[in-house]
């Protein structure tokens, strides 16, 4: 098993519309996105993360390093190289990196395309790892390994954010249909049998079990339910008071690993 098909679809849905790949708001789709516009929308999620972390008592060592973790376009990168010392920005798309490579305007911001599970980096690298709208994307055997990962190249003392789509609620035949076409994900099947259409992201559900399985000892400090499966997300990201009732049940952790 390896990531081949998940580079290659996020290798063409990159070519096709970056900005429209990693915020799918039909309406801002095929390039109708502006790009100062949607850099903005890092600000201010990247803003509302760590105002969360202060008020938990959270909050990561500015002084050190950062990673963001399917950093795309560079848009939470940017936002996080305002804050720290120095900042990675890592994407399996060598185009998406491309791409934020072209908007960096901080000489401590690099970025890395890697397409292994094993992240290319020392143990204890980073002060904060942070990681939104990702996981939710990866299969289940390789989202698992990331997160064990993510704990390794962590320091003591680090603080790891992500978030994943914990579980799908269907209380309706409109939302049970909703998730049987992405478990089945027919139309993507198809076009790959037949080498027809376009590449499609795909969703995968991690559940709370699964994750602190994952994160071993690290101390799970705080979980969130999160607005990042709704239709109109678009970088505004919401803690949302209970799990919603239809759809995608969106979690951010916060995750500690101790000195």
């Amino acid at each position: 098993m390896n990531l081949d098909k998940l580079k290659n679809d996020w290798e063409s849905l990159a070519e096709r519309d970056a900005f429209g790949a990693i915020l799918t708001d039909p309406s801002r789709g095929d390039g109708r996105w502006d790009n100062s516009e949607f850099m903005a929308t890092g600000e201010a999620e990247i803003g509302i993360v760590m105002s969360h972390l202060a008020g938990i008592g959270c909050v990561p060592n500015f002084d050190c390093a950062a990673l963001d973790f399917g950093c795309g376009v560079g848009r939470l990168t940017q936002a996080l190289g305002r804050r720290f010392a120095s900042c990675v920005g890592m994407d399996i798309s060598r185009r998406m990196i491309e791409k934020a490579d072209s908007f960096n305007q901080y000489a401590h911001c690099q970025y890395v395309v890697h397409s292994d599970v094993r992240l290319p980096f020392a143990e204890e690298s980073f002060s904060f790892i942070y990681s939104n709208i990702v996981l939710q994307h990866v299969p289940r055997g390789f989202s698992e390994p990331y997160l064990r990962d993510f704990v390794r190249v962590l320091a003591p003392g680090g603080v790891l954010v992500f978030g994943v789509q914990d579980s799908f609620a269907a209380p309706d035949i409109s939302s049970q249909m909703i998730r049987v076409r992405h478990i089945l994900r027919i139309r993507s099947r198809i076009q790959d049998a037949l080498g027809l259409g376009q590449r499609h992201m795909q969703m995968h559900c991690l559940p709370e079990r699964a994750v602190r399985r994952a994160l071993g000892s690290a101390r799970v400090a705080d979980i969130q339910f999160t607005n990042t499966a709704a239709k109109d997300f678009n970088g505004k990201l919401v803690y949302l008071p209970q799990a919603p009732t239809s759809g995608y049940v969106g979690k951010q952790y916060c995750v500690v690993k101790e000195p």
